[in-house]
């Protein structure tokens, strides 16, 4: 009898337990979700970034939030390319605040400036942070050369931030910065990252920024970008490539007490500088622009100790028009052999830098500047190209760096001096930016300075760690060499 009992009140345990659980799946108050497929999570760290991996080998700042989930916790990047759209469910979101720094993938990670529950996700704005600002020790090496021939595009469609005037730093010209007080609602996520596997030659497509038709090119035969423009009277068609030949990068990084102690970074298969241009008015007007591209060519280089490094190229390009008269008009393409590699190595306090050699003419700017009018016609092309091995994303990757930026300021004088002599100049610039931890145009940080104080958020800096820039080349061509040109 008391056998039967016992098995009575199991059998209505059991009823009990399953009428229970029945209830709350239809109240979808159900365990935990099954997990995702393989080919999600795959794609999930292909859009967003791999997950980092804790290794005893690496200690954190203890002000660094690991939010779990790694890329299927992502649910987009908003507008402004600076707010992430998270899971508020994910394992250690509920820690994030201001002045943390999130780490949630290798792509995902920055400096906490604004955090808050907008509809269904949490709101992340993010800024960029030091290296040293979210390791304090660990020693970090690239397994060889890594090949720069089949990077995936990251495109962060056209943010607010994606043009400035060169002339102020300003947010001018189009760079908006937007009225709201809160980020973007959801109906203005977007995935990042979702044209991946296309061709390497030609990764970005035409893209719309700031009144630019911007083409990039990356990274077998070279880094670059073809870019139009058509607006306000004037028009400019041009391009800008650093050439390439079987890009390689290769690092090393060394940290002890949040301080760097040792640091090495190569990116190799420097072959040539190509440039050209064409601009004219109708009505003498000039522009002056920057525009940081918002697309990186980014490589996983894998998880290194656990922490899912990458090296990334991105670019900026610039134009500045000087036409002095209402017909102006001026164009011109050169050449130059540009050998080598380019990066630095650091030790002790002190830095090494390896610059590109053998910097030759090819094809003769200069002999190319055409387009005489009854003014003087100048025009200015900056191109900026940056390799980057580290965390992070669009310049704000924060790690080894490597910046090569070339500028070329031509001028064509006027038909009206032409019996005497038709003057062309070039002034013709080469320089290497590195270091350890960030660094991003002031102009652009002004930019996205005037962005963060609609959050009350505290501004962010140009640039954080070490680091030195180094003139490579700088030369002006007067032809023909006569006074009457020398001035």
């Amino acid at each position: 009898m008391a056998r039967g009992s016992r098995r009575r009140r199991a059998v209505a345990v059991l009823l009990t337990v399953t009428l229970v659980l029945l209830a709350a799946c239809q109240r979808g108050e159900a365990g935990p979700k099954p997990p995702r497929p393989p080919a999600d999570a795959a794609d999930a760290d292909q859009r967003y970034g791999a997950a980092p991996v804790p290794d005893p080998k690496v200690t954190y700042q203890p002000d660094v939030v690991f939010v779990g989930g790694g890329g299927g916790s992502v649910r987009g990047l908003s507008e402004d390319a600076l707010t992430w759209r998270i899971d508020p469910q994910a394992s250690g979101a509920d820690k994030l605040a201001r002045g943390k720094v999130l780490f949630l993938t290798g792509r995902v990670v920055g400096r906490v400036l604004d955090v808050r529950r907008d509809g269904d996700d949490l709101a992340v704005v993010l800024g960029p942070v030091d290296i040293t600002d979210v390791i304090r020790d660990g020693t970090f090496a690239s397994d060889g050369p890594v090949s720069l021939e089949k990077p995936v595009r990251y495109d962060a469609g056209t943010p607010f931030w994606a043009e400035y005037d060169a002339a102020d730093g300003g947010a001018g010209g189009g760079a908006a910065v937007p009225a709201a007080l809160t980020p973007p609602s959801s109906s203005g996520v977007r995935p990042v990252g979702s044209g991946v596997g296309v061709s390497p030659a030609v990764l970005s497509g035409v893209r719309r920024i700031a009144g630019f038709d911007v083409t990039s090119i990356c990274c077998v035969n070279a880094v670059g970008a073809r870019f139009s423009y058509d607006g306000g009277g004037i028009r400019i068609v041009g391009l800008a490539t650093l050439l390439m030949k079987s890009p390689t990068a290769q690092f090393y990084l060394e940290i002890r007490g949040a301080t760097i102690r040792r640091a090495e970074l190569r990116v190799s298969g420097m072959a040539g500088l190509r440039i050209e241009i064409k601009g004219a008015t109708d009505r003498g007007q000039n522009i002056n622009k920057r525009i940081p591209i918002p697309l990186d060519f980014s490589v996983p280089v894998g998880k290194i100790l656990g922490v899912p490094f990458s090296v990334t190229a991105n670019q900026v390009i610039g134009i500045q028009t000087a036409f002095s008269s209402k017909e102006g008009n001026i164009k011109a393409a050169g050449e130059w052999s540009l050998e080598g590699s380019v990066g630095f190595g650091y030790a002790d306090g002190v830095f090494g830098v390896t610059k590109p050699w053998n910097l030759t003419v090819h094809n003769s700017i200069t002999d190319s500047i055409s387009g005489p009018s009854v003014g003087v016609n100048g025009i200015i092309i900056y191109y900026q190209a940056a390799f980057r091995a580290g965390l992070g994303m669009f310049g704000f990757t924060a790690g080894l760096y490597a910046i090569v930026t070339a500028s070329a300021g031509l001028t064509v004088g006027s038909a009206l001096g032409a019996p005497l002599a038709l003057c062309r100049s070039t002034q013709l610039g080469l320089s290497v930016d590195y270091g350890v931890g960030y660094t991003i145009p002031g102009g652009l940080a002004r930019v996205i300075n005037k962005f963060l104080d609609l959050f009350n958020a505290g501004p962010i800096a140009a640039s954080a760690g070490i680091g030195q820039v180094d003139n490579v080349f700088n030369k002006l061509d007067v032809q023909p060499d006569k006074k009457i040109c020398k001035g």
